[in-house]
């Protein structure tokens, strides 16, 4: 049997002019966590999500990186 665990990536990574590998390194860092704790990575999913703002204002739509783990149970 697998458990399994869902942990939320960054929404939005900032790196300087000609440094895109900082921004892999941060869901490395993610994984690394991750798989020191035993879990194995699956798959990264796209959650959207419809989020309230108020009683008048119009619903804002964000996505959110979901990072899946797995492990032997």
């Amino acid at each position: 049997m697998k458990q399994y665990i869902c942990v939320s990536g960054p929404k939005e990574i900032s790196v300087a002019k000609g440094q895109s590998d900082a921004a892999f390194e941060t869901f490395q860092g993610i994984i690394n966590a991750q798989a020191a704790k035993g879990w194995k990575y699956h798959s990264m999913e796209t959650l959207t999500v419809s989020e309230k703002q108020g009683c008048f204002a119009q619903p804002r739509v964000v996505n959110h990186y979901m990072l899946i783990f797995e492990r032997d149970v």
